[in-house]
């Protein structure tokens, strides 16, 4: 408890939603998502145990039972994804943030969150990732061996991307390669083995998962850019400069999205009729980089991220309906 400074004794509820929303919640789906897809195009169910909640109906009276059988049905999904996210999701932010910590107190973006706000020691940032990346660890092994190698790897990859003398984050182009192989391929690789032998995965699919991946990623080092130059951060975005780390993100993207054009007209995990209708999806989602290009207006990059990443979220999810029958044309 020496890490704990006297306030967080006083009131550790406090304490606790303030580590809760430095965690990035609103980042979780990043890691989330993909682990999501992949375990749909596993099961071939588009919501966990949606054909056992069928086959037993449920009335208020057994409400509670009911609900303890569903969790033994799937509780190897739900508690890969709080692995996945919260877990290893919350603990990668939190250790790169102990690195980061004097430097973020002058990015206006991260100096209000709340460890930047109350008496914490860096110290206490960097436990709080250590106890989370620990209990991840141990929780994957309820799930599978293979689960438990994943989950050590993006631990690894955390590592790797935020500690010297390694210090991926800061060295343009490893911060991409290793977060387009923690998020588009071992998150990916998690999802489908919680209802699947990893041998059967649709390999073919990584590719628009591990590009799409990059293209969101060269994003977000834009919306920094300015502070991680200050700060001698050599993200990719600092190393390209705004308007080719836009070119480079369209370039990502367009591989990502000719891969999954392709994979649907050769009938791979979904028809080639559904390409015919979700095409135009594909091209709405270079817009808003191309409105960040022409522009120059490095303060509009949350919203394209976010009308970026919805559009390639939408795009992906109505491929997944198709996969598992509930969208048929």
């Amino acid at each position: 408890m020496r890490i704990l400074v006297e306030e967080i004794r006083l009131y550790p509820l406090r304490y606790f939603k303030a580590m809760l929303r430095h965690m990035g919640p609103e980042f979780w789906i990043v890691a989330t998502f993909p682990y999501c897809i992949s375990w749909v195009w596993a099961s071939g169910e588009i919501f966990p145990g949606l054909q056992w909640l069928e086959d037993n109906p449920t009335v208020a009276s057994t409400y509670i039972e009911t609900f303890v059988l569903y969790l033994g049905q799937t509780w190897e999904f739900w508690l890969g994804a709080i692995i996945i996210g919260p877990l290893l999701g919350g603990g990668t932010v939190l250790y790169d943030d102990f690195f980061d910590h004097d430097i973020d107190k002058n990015n206006p973006r991260k100096s209000s969150l709340p460890f930047h706000k109350v008496p914490t020691r860096p110290r206490m940032i960097l436990g709080s990732s250590g106890f989370l990346f620990i209990l991840s660890l141990v929780l994957a092994m309820l799930i599978s061996p293979g689960f438990f190698v994943i989950s050590a790897f993006i631990v690894v990859l955390s590592f790797l991307y935020s500690s010297p003398p390694f210090r991926f984050k800061g060295r343009g182009g490893l911060d991409l390669l290793t977060n387009m192989v923690g998020f588009g391929l071992l998150c990916s690789m998690a999802g489908f083995m919680i209802a699947a032998p990893l041998g059967e995965y649709p390999w073919l699919w990584l590719v628009p998962m591990v590009f799409g991946t990059g293209c969101l990623y060269i994003l977000t080092t834009v919306a920094d850019m300015r502070y991680d130059g200050d700060s001698n951060i050599q993200t990719v975005a600092v190393k390209l400069g705004l308007d080719r780390a836009a070119e480079a993100s369209m370039v990502l993207l367009f591989i990502a999205n000719v891969a999954l054009l392709s994979l649907g007209l050769n009938d791979y995990l979904y028809s080639p009729e559904v390409i015919y209708r979700v095409w135009p999806i594909s091209i709405l989602e270079f817009l808003p980089i191309i409105y960040l290009r022409v522009t120059r207006k490095a303060d509009i990059i949350l919203w394209v991220i976010f009308f970026t990443g919805s559009l390639m979220a939408i795009g992906t999810f109505l491929l997944a309906l198709n996969h598992v029958g509930i969208w048929v044309v």
